[in-house]
């Protein structure tokens, strides 16, 4: 399977998603929030945004039959959402308070869910970046080990 590093831009959906077609939950135990924009899980990899205002934010990427990444955006992940992302955006709380409540939130979300999704958008296309391959991070990781060891040697010198 590979994984975003190798998306050069990544393509949200055209048309605005419907809510009444999303497939929406929120996983209490997990404090995992999930919007798949076709109605049904789909085979797909996260790629965190790192945004400010969406550092527990996710875009997920779809697969295809090879299991590549494409670059087709599917859904969202906010993890972990009531404990993370809510400090900073409070509106988004009721966003798993719909989804946990059935029927008693469609009507909610149906209200709530599309300013979301467009307040992720446009993070998106303001600051999405493919993540470092991960020869990249391992030398990034080798490289500050080595300078600590330095500091270390210096302090102790």
């Amino acid at each position: 399977m590979s994984s975003p590093e190798t998306i050069s831009a990544p393509r949200w959906p055209n048309k605005p998603v419907d809510p009444a077609v999303a497939w929406v939950d929120y996983d209490v135990p997990a404090d995992e929030f999930l919007v798949y924009f076709e109605g049904k899980p789909t085979r797909a990899i996260s790629s965190p945004l790192d945004a400010p205002g969406f550092e527990d934010v996710a875009v997920m990427f779809g697969l295809n039959a090879d299991g590549e990444a494409t670059d087709e955006i599917v859904g969202v992940q906010v993890i972990p959402m009531l404990l993370g992302a809510v400090q900073e955006r409070p509106e988004w709380a009721v966003l798993a308070w719909a989804a946990l409540a059935g029927e008693y939130g469609v009507e909610l979300l149906q209200e709530r869910l599309p300013g979301f999704l467009e307040d992720v958008a446009d993070a998106v296309s303001r600051y999405w970046t493919p993540a470092p391959t991960m020869e990249a991070q391992l030398a990034s990781l080798g490289s500050a080990s080595r300078t600590g060891l330095a500091a270390n040697q210096v302090k102790t010198a």
